[in-house]
């Protein structure tokens, strides 16, 4: 069925969008440039205005809300509130060694909420990682970000086995918006694409970063999160991540993945489901947005 955007067929244009947000996990503020599944965007009407075109009632809407927008006193609580946690108590304590993924190696953060004001910074060619307030050498070392948080990782992971990094960003979250990394060492501008997840036509790869959405009502996913795919199986249906910040606990192969989720196909378009297989429920888990990947490899 091909869907009309014209005002006449609005009842039509709200029961799609209605699919739509079910079946992009709720990722209804954002079309990219370069985004795979661009006709799937267009044809559902996504954009900025899009829960507008939500009817009342409709369960799940609330993930694609904007945040409520914070004052500085709040702003100086949460932060304190992230110092104490870090306090403990801990899942793993802070800095134990969680698994490592193709030589990048990840460690705890005590908890999700913890943030401890402290950087990594990652030797692209032997991988060394030294932590500080400012680049030990800016000649030799590429900044990761926040120590032990997911963003950090990710960065690293890239920057050891892609030779590429990605610019500062706000939130885990934010990394879906990104349309380019940099490569190095030249730091040359390198297009990003992106599928979304339940519409994207290319499955996840090796390398890709899988986003998850913020959900402003759960404090363990006020920023969101990426992990970054370090194994596939299209036949059995599951990716396999590496990550840190995720539960804080060691991975499930210490030396290969932290864990793995489940992957499916249907009519052609590919959905990742925050669950392990051969379960069919995760509480703690996310939503995920899609994943992200460089257009033009070296």
């Amino acid at each position: 069925m091909t869907l009309n955007r014209s005002l006449s067929s609005a009842a039509g244009l709200q029961m799609a969008v209605a699919v739509a947000a079910l079946s992009l996990t709720g990722w209804l503020a954002w079309n990219p440039a370069c985004a795979d599944a661009t006709s799937t965007a267009q044809q559902v009407g996504l954009g900025a205005q899009s829960l507008a075109l939500l009817p009342p009632h409709t369960d799940g809407a609330d993930l694609g809300q904007s945040p409520p927008s914070l004052g500085p006193l709040e702003r100086l609580q949460r932060l304190r509130a992230a110092k104490r946690a870090c306090q403990g108590p801990c899942e793993i304590p802070f800095g134990a060694r969680l698994g490592t993924a193709d030589g990048v190696e990840a460690r705890s953060n005590c908890s999700s909420a913890c943030l401890r004001l402290e950087y990594s910074f990652v030797d692209p060619t032997t991988g060394e990682v030294q932590v500080a307030d400012k680049s030990p050498d800016a000649d030799r070392f590429e900044y990761a970000g926040v120590t032990y948080q997911c963003v950090e990782y990710a960065r690293r992971w890239w920057i050891r086995n892609r030779s590429l990094t990605f610019g500062d960003v706000p939130t885990a979250a934010d990394i879906f918006d990104l349309t380019a990394g940099l490569r190095l060492p030249g730091r040359e501008p390198v297009p990003l694409g992106r599928s979304l997840n339940g519409a994207g036509k290319r499955a996840p790869q090796r390398g890709d970063l899988v986003i998850y959405a913020r959900d402003h009502a759960d404090p363990e996913w006020r920023f969101g999160h990426v992990a970054v795919v370090v194994g596939v199986n299209l036949k059995q249906g599951w990716v396999e991540l590496a990550e840190e910040n995720y539960d804080n606990l060691p991975w499930r192969d210490p030396e290969a993945y932290a864990r793995r989720i489940r992957l499916f196909a249907v009519g052609g378009r590919y959905t990742l489901i925050d669950v392990e297989p051969g379960r069919t429920r995760h509480p703690g888990g996310g939503q995920i947005v899609g994943w992200l990947y460089p257009l033009a490899e070296p």
